[in-house]
């Protein structure tokens, strides 16, 4: 049989650009330039007699077709990658040394590296917590993983997931009350923020139909894990990721109070240096945070 698909540079370059929702960052994780990858989408929207993207003004949007195509192709690619690794799997020994926000890796990744250790005996993942973000070029860490929207210029950066948020907090902030909350009730509590995220709730306010100017009540921390800490206290309620505040909730140390929900642009990355030849030890351990986040 005969297989009758596209080139595979087009389709590389459209899922990359599709997943990152940016021309831009799906050239540098392709380590080509933006002008390479949009050819390669142009050429493909023409063998395939649809448009994949709607092109705005500095963005572009996936298009029903594109959305489907894109869906489709991540777990295709995503299976491709596991089977090479899997072929690979005689040379998956070793160190990986990876910095990591302390934050991300005591709440989220530290908890499950015995279950990538114990499939992968071979691999050692050595993990440093810092908040700084360190100079992979002269430091020896072979990655590290980062919390933004994976504007890191020339670098190579894996998305793991990205944040989809709802608002959370510690059952004393809200006793005697029923829940889920209204939205406009939500809203009226002390409300906390990252400094760079104070949008993020008027975002939500406008998911959740609450036409206000601005929230009255809003704490902004410098850093994320300050902004748990305000939650897990009972000062404020935040907009966090379910995936970061899972445990706190079985434990109820952390209450949901709406079931409404909002995507965020950031997201967890796997950031490394550019390579013609990816460390296919690094490849295994990104594809494997994939699955991890989305279980």
């Amino acid at each position: 049989m005969t297989r009758r698909l596209p080139s595979l540079n087009q389709l590389r370059a459209f899922e990359a650009a599709a997943r990152h929702e940016s021309i831009k960052l799906g050239a540098n994780e392709l380590c080509v330039t933006p002008a390479a990858v949009g050819h390669q989408i142009k050429g493909l929207e023409l063998e395939l007699k649809t448009a994949l993207f709607l092109r705005k003004t500095r963005k572009i949007i996936l298009t029903e077709e594109g959305r489907t195509l894109s869906e489709h192709l991540g777990k295709a690619l995503d299976a491709i990658e596991n089977a090479v690794a899997e072929a690979r799997k005689s040379h998956l020994v070793g160190t990986l040394k990876i910095s990591i926000a302390p934050f991300f890796g005591n709440r989220w990744l530290l908890p499950r590296l015995p279950i990538f250790h114990k499939k992968h005996p071979g691999i050692e993942i050595k993990l440093s917590l810092s908040f700084d973000y360190v100079d992979l070029g002269t430091s020896g860490f072979d990655a590290a993983v980062r919390y933004g929207a994976g504007e890191w210029d020339g670098m190579i950066c894996t998305l793991i997931c990205k944040d989809v948020v709802r608002p959370v907090c510690a059952p004393q902030l809200v006793e005697g009350r029923r829940l889920p909350l209204a939205a406009q009730d939500i809203l009226e509590l002390p409300l906390a923020c990252g400094q760079r995220w104070r949008e993020d709730w008027m975002v939500w306010a406008h998911a959740a139909e609450v036409k206000i100017a601005e929230p009255r009540r809003i704490i902004e921390y410098e850093s994320r894990a300050f902004m748990f800490d305000a939650a897990l206290s009972g000062q404020a309620v935040i907009l966090a990721d379910s995936r970061m505040t899972k445990a706190d909730e079985a434990a109820g140390s952390l209450v949901q109070l709406s079931p409404i929900k909002v995507d965020r642009p950031q997201g967890i990355y796997v950031v490394s240096e550019v390579t013609p030849n990816p460390d296919p030890r690094l490849v295994l351990f990104e594809n494997w945070m994939k699955q991890e986040a989305g279980s």
